[in-house]
Order: structure tokens, then sequence, then C-alpha cells
């Protein structure tokens, strides 16, 4: 091997060195991004009240229910059936809110990605589906929001995708 071929070698070293060292850079901010993406959607809460001021709800970011307050006069105003009824609607209704704050907070990732899942291996559940699942026509938020798990190929760079 000559002269000439070891510095061609090595200079190519150095190119893949800085390669890799922006690569982790990358990887580094973009899980940073999604540590705090992960906190936020955490803290996340929404909150519905009934259109007659008798139920208020209040849910977490996987839309179950955290918090409720019945006004002293719900019961007077409604039958135990009809109240029942309200208090789920009016759940329903903050569940349907705190999807919308989450994909609000998920939209510059779920854009940025540009590409899903399922392009790349066929009948897998994808991003979409994971942040806007349907279960028998209605939204629903994936349980446990372990998100770090389910997002972490998108914060890869794409040339490692």
């Amino acid at each position: 091997m000559s002269a000439a071929d070891v510095g061609s070698m090595r200079g190519q070293v150095e190119v893949l060195r800085a390669q890799i060292d922006s690569m982790q850079h990358v990887l580094l901010e973009r899980t940073r991004s999604l540590v705090d993406l992960q906190e936020r959607i955490a803290r996340a809460t929404a909150s519905a009240r009934s259109s007659d001021g008798s139920v208020e709800i209040v849910v977490d970011a996987s839309g179950a229910v955290v918090g409720v307050d019945l006004s002293g006069s719900s019961y007077a105003k409604h039958s135990p059936a009809a109240l029942g009824n309200l208090i789920l609607a009016t759940a329903a209704s903050a569940a349907e809110d705190i999807r919308r704050q989450v994909a609000e907070m998920t939209k510059p990732l779920t854009e940025a990605a540009g590409i899903d899942l399922p392009d790349l291996v066929p009948g897998v559940l994808g991003l979409r589906e994971i942040l806007e699942p349907r279960v028998d026509g209605h939204r629903k938020l994936p349980a446990g929001g372990h998100l770090w798990r389910i997002l972490w190929p998108w914060f890869l760079p794409r040339t490692a995708r």
C-alpha cells in the first residue's frame, strides 16, 4: 500500500468520523426534543363543562378521567340516568379536546418525519395510526403513553433510517 493510498484512507476515515459526530449530535438534539415533548404531553390535561354547567370533567393525556366536579344542583336537575349520560358526554368532549392538544403538540414531529413506518414496512402501525388511532370509527389515544418507544425511529437522521 502506498503512502498516497494511506493518506486517502485517512481522509475517508476523517470524513466518516465527522458524519458520525454530526449524526450523534442530531440524535442527541432530537432525543432531548422528544423527552421535552413526552414531559409536556404527560402534564397535559383538558377539561370540559356540560352545557348547563352542572358537570365538569378533567382528563389526562391518555383521555382517562382524572377529575369530576358536579354542581350541587346537578342531582336535582337530572335523573340518575340523565346525569350519567351527561357525565359520559362531557368526558367524551374532554377526551376529544386532549386528543386535539396532543395532535397539535406532535404536529411538528409528524410533519418533520415526512415518512411513516408503513411506507417502509407494509402492514405495521404507523405514526398516523398511533397518534390518531380509531376504534369503532372514534379516535383513541394509545394507553400507557410510552411515546419514546413509539417515536424514537423518527428521531434518527434520515440517512440512518
